[in-house]
């Protein structure tokens, strides 16, 4: 008989529900993993795809947004006015004029006929080559392919009819604007130019781009699915805003009369690395002019000279390329900012003005030079530019001769340190600031190499071994003269909006005080003496007060000789007593046949400077002033005498302070001469006919040059001519002697002709 385990059979039943509550654990614990990955898995899948429209809705928004615009718009640029820039009289020196660009849009062209009739077309009344503008037919995706920028109206009307006839759905004629430069070439590294894009490229223009350039318009239109443009009610125009006009500092007259004389004296005086001049006013600092010659014509900037168009004769390829650029920015180059060059014996007027600042000499210091001096540290004597000496002088008279000895002594007595912080005080070593793009710094000795050397203060002392540009020369002059205040030069005086009205004026600003007016008082008077009786005497201009002083600045070229090269340069002030402007005049490498011993600064460059401020200072309203004796009389016109009694012309030559003589014994003067409005000297004869007529026939010019003013006066009297001196006429030295003549000896002229002859004293060294 069977037994029945009970206890066996519950604890089965037990073992098998525990076993299906671990299988349930099992199951629900697979489960929960495949959940756990299956999120893991969506999650990583998921997580790129958040980065990636992270991406395009955040990061590449603006991309994915124009590209929108772009598939559903066109916009074409309409460009804006750019600002007019005028000189300080308000002459436009550079416009800008409205002119058409036409454009084609490919994508309506419907077949080749089109393409090609358009082509054609387009060429003809363009001038363009017909397969260039077939290629820009072809592509029939674009909207916007240019065909020609700036075009006049002329021209954009012929293509109008031309679109109008044919029915040319693909061709577009917008406004645009063209930049035009008023005067050409005048001063034009100063002025710059802009590009095809209006971009300002060069000077002015490049400076001050972001203001001139103003805010571009644009007109935008709607698109279908097709690309089709929709109706106009889905088109929109935004003005352009044009940009804001500049009042330049520079004066227009004075500008013309600066470039004159200097292109003049480049081709006199043989000159091979160009001339530069700047005219600055000492009390603000504003530049009245800037020349540098062998500019480029604006209105076509890309354009050599002829003469450099010699010197691509043979090359080939890139030789040929990098020539031409070469040549194109050397005509862009602003000489007076970008270049460095020694400054030679301008800068003793530095040198005296530490001096007496420093109380290291004063008027009544006296130096004997024998020709040279012997400095510790140097193994040869440093000579004076006189090889013979100059002899016992004091510091006026030392100034006069340019002495190198004397002011190598004067240099050793300020001390390394003292010279070094003045030279930086006069702002050498330093931008000046002036608002013109590439600006040099010029390069100064090593601060700790110049206090332990006495050669590098010597020769400093003088302005050689260190580099200045010419803007930061005139400057530190200009401060010589004001009080002893640096300014900082600037060439815009104020901004005008599209109106006309001033928004901005540029106030002038002081850098600092670098000397005091006491000893500023003091240089004015040193550097009229140096015109008065010294090296500048060629700098000379009746009835004005010059003040200036010369350099000869040798050249030192590594690895080349550079013997017989010299930097001439004049720094002049004017009127001396109360300076109102100073000029530097500069001419780099002056050669052919010109001595060696007269490629000086007092006999190129002073004589130049005295012909420019003999034409400026009259055009700035600075009056002369007769106040000595002029060795010719004062100039004056001739007035009209013509009709008048010999007691009413008397009392018309009284007011001229003039004499006259009388020829017939009328009642009325039925001729004269000199003839009415001629310019004369007050100290000229004038001939009344009374009752006579004028001799006919003529006379022959003679030949007055290397005379001395007294001779060349009587020859010419003697012929029945008149002679204006011009030049070093206060000078007495026998050296003086008549260098040029208006009118060519032998030429037959009327008698009582006016011959203007220029002076020169020849021996003025550097």
């Amino acid at each position: 008989m069977a037994v029945r385990k009970v206890r066996s059979a519950g604890g089965s039943g037990e073992a098998r529900q525990r076993n299906m509550t671990a299988d349930r654990r099992a199951n629900r614990m697979i489960l929960g993993r495949t959940i756990f990955l299956m999120v893991l898995c969506g999650v990583v899948v998921f997580i790129p795809l958040v980065a990636q429209l992270y991406k395009i809705q955040i990061v590449d928004h603006d991309f994915y947004e124009q590209k929108a615009i772009n598939q559903q718009t066109r916009q074409i640029t309409i460009s804006a006015n750019r600002g007019t820039i005028y000189d300080r009289n308000g002459k436009a020196l550079a416009i800008s004029a409205s002119v058409e660009t036409v454009y084609i849009a490919p994508v309506y062209i419907e077949s080749d006929d089109e393409a090609r009739l358009i082509a054609e077309g387009l060429s003809e009344i363009l001038g363009l080559k017909y397969e260039d503008v077939y290629k820009k037919t072809q592509n029939r995706k674009s909207y916007y392919q240019v065909i020609k920028r700036k075009i006049e109206k002329e021209t954009a009307d012929q293509v109008r009819s031309f679109k109008q006839e044919h029915k040319l759905r693909a061709i577009e004629i917008v406004p645009d604007t063209k930049r035009y430069y008023t005067y050409s070439d005048l001063a034009s590294q100063l002025i710059g130019f802009v590009g095809i894009d209006n971009d300002g490229l060069e000077g002015i223009e490049a400076y001050y781009n972001e203001a001139l350039t103003g805010k571009s318009g644009m007109i935008v239109s709607a698109k279908n699915a097709k690309g089709t443009s929709m109706s106009l009610k889905y088109e929109k125009y935004y003005d352009p805003e044009d940009g804001k006009s500049l009042v330049l500092t520079i004066d227009e007259t004075v500008q013309h009369i600066v470039e004159k004389h200097l292109e003049q004296a480049v081709v006199d005086n043989f000159v091979e690395n160009r001339g530069a001049a700047i005219v600055m006013d000492v009390n603000t600092g504003e530049i009245l002019a800037m020349a540098v010659t062998g500019g480029a014509d604006l209105n076509n900037a890309w354009a050599i000279s002829e003469e450099d168009q010699k010197k691509l004769e043979g090359l080939e390829g890139e030789e040929y390329t990098r020539k031409l650029t070469e040549l194109q920015l050397e005509q862009w180059r602003n000489k007076t900012v970008a270049d460095t060059y020694e400054p030679g014996s301008i800068f003793k007027l530095i040198t005296a003005a530490i001096a007496l600042e420093e109380d290291v000499i004063d008027l009544n210091w006296h130096y004997t030079c024998s020709g040279s001096i012997k400095v510790a540290g140097w193994s040869k004597p440093i000579s004076c530019w006189r090889r013979q000496g100059h002899g016992s002088q004091d510091f006026t008279r030392a100034l006069q001769n340019s002495c190198n000895p004397a002011f190598v002594t004067i240099g050793l007595k300020i001390g390394q340190e003292t010279f070094y912080k003045y030279m930086q005080s006069f702002g050498f070593g330093q931008k000046t600031g002036i608002d013109l793009p590439g600006e040099a710094t010029g390069l100064l000795h090593d601060y700790k190499t110049f206090l332990s050397n006495d050669v590098s203060l010597a020769v400093s002392s003088f302005g050689q071994t260190f580099t200045v540009t010419p803007i930061q020369m005139i400057t530190a002059v200009s401060a010589l003269v004001n009080g002893g205040y640096l300014m900082k030069p600037h060439i815009v005086r104020e901004y005008l909006d599209s109106e006309g009205n001033v928004i901005e004026r540029v106030e002038p600003q002081v850098i600092r005080q670098v000397i005091s007016k006491e000893t500023s008082e003091t240089m004015r008077y040193l550097m009229e003496q140096v015109v008065v009786d010294g090296s500048g005497r060629n700098a000379q201009v009746k009835g004005y007060r010059i003040g200036g002083k010369t350099a000869t600045s040798e050249k030192i070229i590594a690895g080349e000789d550079t013997y017989g090269k010299y930097v001439v340069a004049f720094a002049a002030i004017a009127p001396a007593d109360d300076p109102q402007i100073a000029m530097l005049v500069m001419l780099d490498t002056p050669t052919g046949n010109i001595p060696v011993n007269l490629r000086s600064g007092g006999y190129l460059a002073a004589p130049l400077a005295g012909r420019i401020l003999a034409d400026i200072l009259p055009c700035l309203g600075i009056e002369p002033q007769y106040t000595g004796e002029e060795l010719f009389g004062t100039d004056v016109m001739v007035p009209q005498l013509k009709g008048l009694t010999e007691e009413e012309a008397k009392k018309e030559l009284d007011k001229k302070k003039m004499k006259y003589r009388v020829i017939g014994d009328g009642d009325v003067v039925t001729d004269q001469l000199p003839a009415y409005g001629a310019k004369v000297t007050s100290s000229a004869v004038v001939v009344l006919y009374m009752g006579e007529q004028l001799p006919e026939g003529t006379v022959a010019v003679p030949n007055v040059v290397s005379m001395s003013p007294e001779k060349a006066n009587k020859v010419i009297t003697d012929a029945g001519l008149y002679m204006l001196p011009s030049g070093a006429i206060k000078s007495r030295a026998s050296t003086t002697t008549a260098i040029s003549q208006s009118i060519p000896p032998g030429t037959q002229v009327k008698r009582g002709t006016v011959i203007e002859v220029e002076f020169l004293d020849t021996n003025v060294g550097d």
